[in-house]
């Protein structure tokens, strides 16, 4: 069973993403980020609250997904496979 996405993620239709990861998620860039814009509230100063939300937490899992793999490699590294050879 898939993992399932979470509602926001439909708020961000149109979201520079990289290329899908093995998983089929889209990946964040470093330009994506960069290159983020929030729109401003018409009632209220500053912007609006939900898109920034949404924004954090694809983020977030994105930073979460990178450590992984990153910890992941490293600890491969340390500990070669059962008959693998150098």
């Amino acid at each position: 069973m898939g993992k399932k996405r979470p509602a926001w993620q439909g708020r961000l239709a149109g979201f520079p993403s990289g290329p899908d990861g093995a998983d089929g998620e889209p990946r964040i860039t470093p330009q994506a980020v960069r290159d983020q814009k929030f729109a401003t509230t018409r009632l209220t100063q500053g912007y609006a609250v939900e898109e920034v939300d949404a924004f954090l937490d694809l983020v977030t899992d994105e930073l979460a997904r990178l450590i992984r793999e990153r910890d992941e490699a490293r600890a491969a590294a340390r500990w070669p496979r059962e008959g693998r050879v150098p």
